[in-house]
């Protein structure tokens, strides 16, 4: 049998050579292409970290030069010691400064020639419009916690602006530089001195009500007390008539004991009331209690405050709330008819040892017992007896259950 072969089409063999061949080319192409992006990322990703190396180079400069730069305050000031309306009134006057000092003279410009004049004069103006822009931008919005980032911003916006105009031989004057850290200072003491006058407000309002509760407490007594000595009064008055009717001498022994423990209470409770009434009419008596709380503040700090309340636990019980995780120790109670004087002659002696330098009204201070013992006994009254060790129950019961 015959077996007849196909001869294959030369025509289309030809076309899957030529195909194939243009193939080759686009894929060797590709491979070029693929080689040159592979370069322009290796050359870019060495463009970057040179340009992460110059940052940080130029980052760790201006941080250094901000940390040898001596800002230069027009109105240095203890916080404590100012409102945020005489802070106010200082940002007025030291914008009324910056006014005074913007204008192009105050511009350095070197090397001035005739023809460049007037480009260096517009640059003049653009280069302090740029820094104000920035730094406005970042004095508003200052607050309590990013002075020191603002700060840093600030300085490297002056270096910078003034690199960028180095080649019109322009510069920000120093001045203004010190101008605006100085706006910074004060926009910062002014935010933070808003935040302190809101929590005294806060304070203020709670002192108010701790007084008006002690005021209620005394009247609510005084009360009690004409009641329980109006009936001493009848009682005593009954039994007499009795011991006047009764011809029996057992009787008569036995109402005159009777009246005389009744009168003995009798003036115990006019002795108790007339306390009372003097305390009531003596706005200044009370206790001046010395506590502390361990488990919330850590040892060695103390709370010297003053309370009107009739009883003093009262109130140091409301402040171990639920706004502390452990109640306080009681340290000294100290009856005073000056409290609130005895309070801020200890606070003014004990102010370097505050917790809270800003706000004036906190009452805690990191001191020895000792120290405070030594001044009450030595200066106010000797007869205080002070408690050195705190209990701590709870706090102690809490590490011992953590450390099972």
């Amino acid at each position: 049998m015959l077996i007849n072969f196909v001869e294959p089409d030369l025509v289309t063999l030809q076309n899957l050579k030529e195909k194939n061949k243009s193939i080759n080319i686009e894929n060797q192409k590709i491979k070029r292409e693929i080689q040159e992006l592979k370069n322009l990322k290796n050359d870019l990703i060495s463009s970057i970290e040179e340009g992460t190396k110059e940052l940080e180079h130029i980052t760790s400069y201006l941080n250094d030069e901000l940390f040898k730069y001596d800002i230069k305050l027009t109105y240095p000031f203890d916080l404590v010691e100012v409102d945020s309306s005489q802070i106010n009134t200082y940002i007025k006057k030291l914008q009324m400064k910056e006014k005074e000092l913007l204008n192009l003279e105050e511009v350095k410009i070197f090397n001035v020639s005739t023809e460049n004049k007037r480009h260096q004069n517009a640059q003049a103006k653009q280069i302090i419009r740029l820094f104000n822009a920035e730094t406005s931008q970042l004095i508003n919005k200052v607050n309590s916690k990013n002075i020191e980032s603002m700060q840093n911003k600030i300085f490297k916006s002056y270096e910078g602006i003034n690199k960028i105009f180095e080649t019109d031989n322009v510069r920000i004057p120093e001045t203004l530089l010190d101008i605006k850290l100085e706006m910074l200072d004060l926009m910062h003491k002014y935010q933070v001195k808003i935040e302190d006058e809101k929590i005294i407000r806060r304070e203020e309002r709670a002192r108010l009500k701790e007084i008006e509760q002690a005021e209620k407490e005394m009247e609510k007594k005084l009360k009690e007390l004409d009641k329980d000595i109006r009936h001493h009064n009848n009682e005593i008055k009954k039994l007499t008539m009795y011991l006047n009717n009764t011809d029996l001498q057992v009787e008569k022994e036995l109402y005159i004991e009777k009246i005389r423990e009744l009168d003995q209470s009798l003036k115990d409770l006019n002795s108790e009331r007339e306390n009372v009434e003097d305390r009531k009419d003596n706005a200044q008596s009370g206790f001046v209690y010395i506590i502390s709380n361990i488990g919330s503040f850590g040892e060695n700090v103390y709370k010297i405050g003053v309370t009107r309340r009739l009883e003093p636990m009262d109130r140091i019980n409301e402040l171990s709330s639920a706004s502390v995780p452990f109640e306080f120790d009681v340290h000294a109670l100290i009856f005073s008819e000056n409290a609130f004087e005895l309070e801020s002659k200890l606070h003014e002696y004990f102010k370097k040892y505050k917790v809270n330098k800003v706000n004036g009204r906190k009452e805690f201070f990191k001191v020895n017992i000792n120290e405070i013992k030594d001044k009450v006994l030595s200066e106010h009254n000797s007869t205080v007896q002070f408690i050195d060790e705190p209990k701590a129950i709870q706090y102690r019961e809490t590490l011992r259950l953590t450390s099972l």
